[in-house]
């Protein structure tokens, strides 16, 4: 099945440069632009007690110069694990021919496009909204990477279907475009019949305003905890996000007026784990046989660093419970 597209016109507006200060922002509203959606979707059939990745190419129109994102939404068919879309250094033109439909990603070939998360979500019915003034951006003819992992543990095949609907602003209304953080820690390793703990910390290269945080565990993951170690930033807003529910993490929405976490300063976020099988496990796909520890995020200014979305360069530290 081809990805469906739809979209129109924009101009471009210059982000303000250096460290900003914080304005008082609003929760935006998704429909009062006018203009019109761009919408990715795609089908798939999931075998009986299979899990799979499946993922499509997915072009922006390349006829509305910048297209600005303030608030997205997705929705899929209940079986799925997560819904991704990255952000891949292809353009419309350079999509693979043998890959203009729906592909088997399970092998990680197309990480060589990844050029960083920009939406994620892990509950069927999911939406991530941006305060007024901030918004993603996206070129003419940019292409994402839509991801979806299903793990159908029936009898019967799931025909399941997935879409993501971007909400679009005249590029002109931007005050300050937003970035999205995956801070993957792949140092990742549970022995058996052991309780775990695996931990990152990260350092920022430049001032942050965290809009959206969430985490990404698997089955064996009972706790999620992400700080700094900014002491203004800390006594504003506690720990940074905490979760124990692996399947369905509840972003936390950061407050009006934004709180900064200063270039500098430290993310440190750790995963704990319980397992209770005969088989050690290490970081990687599957939900099912393997785990993950990973901070997802919203935010603004978009960093500009090669590396610092994804945490290029961070400590890793394992210890048993």
């Amino acid at each position: 099945m081809k990805p469906a597209v739809s979209g129109v016109a924009g101009k471009l507006a210059m982000a303000t440069a250096g460290a900003p200060a914080a304005p008082a922002l609003q929760p935006t509203a998704a429909t009062i632009s006018g203009l019109p959606n761009v919408k990715f979707e795609f089908g798939v059939t999931i075998p009986a007690g299979k899990e799979m990745l499946r993922c499509i190419y997915a072009a922006f129109p390349s006829d509305r110069g910048v297209i600005a994102v303030p608030s997205a939404e997705s929705h899929y068919t209940p079986g799925s694990h997560h819904l991704l879309a990255y952000r891949s250094d292809l353009t419309a033109e350079e999509i693979p021919p043998d890959k203009t439909g729906v592909w088997d990603c399970d092998d990680g070939a197309w990480q060589t496009h990844n050029k960083g998360s920009y939406y994620e979500a892990q509950e069927p019915e999911a939406h991530r909204d941006l305060p007024i003034g901030i918004a993603h951006k996206f070129q003419p003819g940019e292409v994402v990477i839509l991801q979806a992992h299903y793990l159908n543990s029936t009898d019967a095949d799931l025909d399941a279907h997935v879409e993501l609907t971007l909400h679009t602003i005249d590029p002109a209304r931007v005050v300050h475009e937003a970035g999205s953080i995956i801070f993957s820690n792949l140092n990742v390793t549970i022995a058996a019949h052991s309780r775990a703990r695996a931990t990152m910390t990260c350092t920022l290269p430049q001032d942050m305003y965290p809009v959206l945080l969430w985490s990404h565990m698997h089955r064996r993951g009972v706790n999620f905890v992400a700080e700094t170690d900014d002491a203004a930033a800390a006594g504003a807003l506690g720990a940074l996000y905490e979760e124990k529910n692996w399947a369905e993490p509840v972003p936390r929405e950061f407050p009006d007026p934004a709180v900064m976490l200063p270039k500098g300063s430290r993310i440190t976020f750790s995963c704990d784990y319980e397992n209770e099988g005969n088989t050690p496990l290490k970081f990687g796909n599957s939900a099912e046989l393997n785990e993950m520890c990973l901070l997802h995020g919203m935010y603004w200014p978009r960093m500009t660093i090669p590396g610092a979305e994804s945490c290029r360069g961070g400590v890793t530290m394992k210890e048993t419970l």
